[in-house]
C-alpha cells in the first residue's frame, strides 16, 4: 500500500514531464525500421558490433573522426553492442537502444533547472529538447555524436554535486564521464576540458578540501579508458599521436598550414554566423525571422544571467557555451568546415540558458505572456518539420533508408532462393559496409542464401543513385556486361538481376 501511495504521489507530481519524455521519445523512434539512415559508418558500426557478439574481435580503437588519420575510442561500438545482441542484429531495433539514451536528456533536463532554478523553466526547456526538430534528427541518426548530451547533462550535475554539496565521491565518476565523452565525439567533447578547469579553479577552494585518494581515483578512472588506444598506439608506432600532432600544428587537414589562428574580422563574423545558424536551427528549423526574435531573447537572457554568475549552475552553463564558442574561434583547421555536430556538446547549455532567460521574472504576467508566445512560435518552426518527417513515404526517386535497403534485399532473397547468384552493390561515395552487414545478418537469419565467390549464371545488382556523380555509377553498370534480365526500384534503390550466356 505504501508503495502505491508512493508510485500515485510520483505520477501526480511528474506526470507532465513523464508525458514530454514519452512523447519526445516516440517522436525519436517512430518508424525507425523504415527512416533509419543505414550508411557507411552504421554499417562500419554494426559489422564491428557483430565481431565482438561473436568473439572475433574486441577493438582497441573506434570510429574515424574527420580528421585524416584520427580514431575515437571504442566505447561506441561497445555502446551499440548490447541493442544489436538483444535485437538479433536488426539495425531499428540497435538504433532504439541509443534513442532512448539520448530521450533521457529530456528529464535530466527538467530535474537540474527544477533543482537549480524553477519548474517552469525546467518545463520549458525539457519541452525544447523534446519536441526541436533538429534535436530529434541528432536523436535518430545512430552515430557516435548522439548520446553525447546525456553525458553532458551528467557531467554537469556531478559538478555541482561536489562543488555546491561537496560531494568529493562524485570527482571519479566526472572523469569517467568525460573519458567516456571523448570518445564519442572528440571535436565537442575536448573543450570540455577547459570548461572544467576553468570552473574548478573559479571554485578552487573546494578542490584544497579534496583528499589524494580521490584524485588517485581521478586519474585511474580517466587514464584506464585509454588503456586500449595506448596498446593500439605502441602497436602502430604512434600512428595516431602523430596524426594528432600533425594536425595541431596544420600539417594534416588544413590548406593553409595552420590549426590555429589569430582571426580577422572577416573570419569572425563569418564563425558568428555559422554559430548563429547552427544553434538557433535547434529553436527554429529553417532560421527564418523568428530566429531573430530568439536571438533578441537570447543576448537578454545571457546579460540578465550575468547578474547571478555566483550562481553554480549559472556559472558552469556560461562557461559550457561560451568557452568553447570563444576558442573556436581561432581554430582554422579542417580546411575552415565547422559542422553542426562538432557543437552537439553544448547544445544542452544553450537550450537552458536560453530558458533560464525567458524565466528569469517567472512571476511576472507579462513573463507569462512572453512564454505563451514563445511556444507558439517554437511549435510554428518546428511541428511541420517533424510531422512531415515522420509520415514521409521512402519511394521518393532519391530516399534511401533502411526501409529501401530491405526492400532491395528482400526481393534479392526472394528470386535467389534454390540457386546460385553473384552479388554486387555499388553505394556512393565509400566501401558498402551497411550492405556487408545487412546480407550477412539476412543469411544467420535463414532469410536468404549466401552468394558465392565463384562465377555463377545470375548476378544480381543492388545500386543507389548517385546525383553528385552519375558518370561514375554509369561506370560502375558498363562494367558488368552480363545482360539485363529484369530492373526495378524502391526510391533511390535499384535492383537489376543479370545473367550470363543468354541465348538470342
Amino acid at each position: 500500500m505504501v508503495r502505491k501511495n508512493k508510485i500515485k504521489f510520483f505520477l501526480k507530481n511528474n506526470w507532465l514531464i513523464i508525458a514530454i519524455w514519452l512523447v519526445g521519445l516516440f517522436l525519436r523512434s517512430y518508424r525507425q525500421g523504415d527512416l533509419l539512415g543505414f550508411y557507411y559508418d552504421q554499417g562500419r558500426d554494426a559489422l564491428m558490433a557483430q565481431d565482438i557478439i561473436s568473439g572475433k574481435n574486441f577493438p582497441a580503437i573506434g570510429p574515424t573522426t574527420g580528421i585524416k588519420g584520427l580514431y575515437l575510442g571504442p566505447f561506441w561500438f561497445y555502446l551499440i553492442t548490447p541493442g544489436y545482441f538483444f535485437g538479433r542484429g536488426n539495425p531499428a531495433i540497435a538504433s532504439l537502444f541509443i534513442e532512448f539514451l539520448e530521450s533521457l536528456t529530456i528529464p535530466l533536463i527538467y530535474l537540474l533547472l527544477k533543482k537549480y532554478w524553477n519548474k517552469t523553466g525546467a518545463i520549458l526547456a525539457a519541452t525544447f529538447w523534446s519536441f526541436s526538430y533538429y534535436l530529434i534528427l541528432s536523436s535518430r541518426w545512430f552515430s557516435n555524436p548522439s548520446p553525447l548530451p546525456f553525458f553532458v547533462l551528467l557531467i554537469i550535475y556531478f559538478l555541482l554535486e561536489v562543488f555546491n554539496y561537496k560531494k568529493y565521491k562524485y570527482w571519479p565518476i566526472i572523469s569517467l564521464l568525460l573519458g567516456l565523452s571523448l570518445q564519442l565525439e572528440a571535436a565537442s567533447a575536448v573543450f570540455f576540458i577547459p570548461v572544467i578547469l576553468v570552473f574548478s579553479l573559479i571554485n578552487y577552494r573546494v578542490l584544497l578540501k579534496i583528499k589524494f585518494k580521490i584524485w588517485l581515483q581521478v586519474a585511474f578512472s580517466f587514464f584506464i579508458l585509454l588503456i586500449p588506444q595506448f596498446a593500439f598506439e605502441f602497436k602502430n608506432n604512434f600512428f595516431i599521436t602523430k596524426n594528432l600532432f600533425g594536425f595541431l600544428t596544420g600539417k594534416v587537414n588544413s590548406s593553409t598550414g595552420k590549426s590555429w589562428a589569430i582571426p580577422n574580422l572577416h573570419f569572425i563574423k563569418e564563425r558568428f554566423l555559422v554559430f548563429y545558424n547552427i544553434l538557433f536551427s535547434k529553436l527554429d528549423t529553417n532560421v527564418t525571422w523568428i530566429s531573430i526574435v530568439f536571438l533578441i531573447i537570447f543576448i537578454i537572457s545571457v546579460i540578465l544571467l550575468s547578474t547571478r554568475l555566483k550562481n553554480k549552475f549559472v556559472q558552469i552553463l556560461m562557461l559550457w557555451l561560451f568557452i568553447p564558442l570563444f576558442l573556436l574561434l581561432f581554430f582554422v583547421g579542417n580546411y575552415g568546415n565547422l559542422y553542426d555536430y562538432y557543437l552537439t556538446g553544448f547544445f544542452p547549455s544553450f537550450i537552458i540558458i536560453f530558458s533560464l532567460g525567458l524565466t528569469f521574472f517567472n512571476k511576472s504576467i507579462l513573463n507569462k505572456l512572453l512564454l505563451i508566445i514563445i511556444f507558439i512560435l517554437f511549435f510554428k518552426g518546428n511541428l511541420s518539420f517533424i510531422k512531415n518527417k515522420l509520415s514521409a513515404g521512402i519511394d521518393g526517386p532519391e530516399h534511401i533508408t533502411f526501409g529501401n535497403q530491405k526492400w532491395a534485399l528482400n526481393k534479392i532473397c526472394q528470386e535467389t532462393r534454390g540457386k546460385k547468384y553473384n552479388f554486387s552493390v555499388y553505394v556512393p561515395p565509400y566501401t558498402p559496409y551497411s550492405y556487408d552487414y545487412l546480407m550477412n545478418w539476412y543469411v544467420k537469419e535463414g532469410k536468404c542464401s549466401f552468394p558465392i565467390k565463384e562465377e555463377a549464371d545470375s548476378i544480381f545488382l543492388i545500386y543507389e543513385v548517385d546525383p553528385a556523380n552519375p558518370e561514375r555509377l554509369n561506370t560502375w553498370l558498363q562494367d558488368n556486361t552480363a545482360t539485363i534480365k529484369s530492373k526495378t526500384n524502391y526510391g533511390g534503390v535499384h535492383v537489376q538481376e543479370r545473367v550470363r550466356n543468354v541465348k538470342k
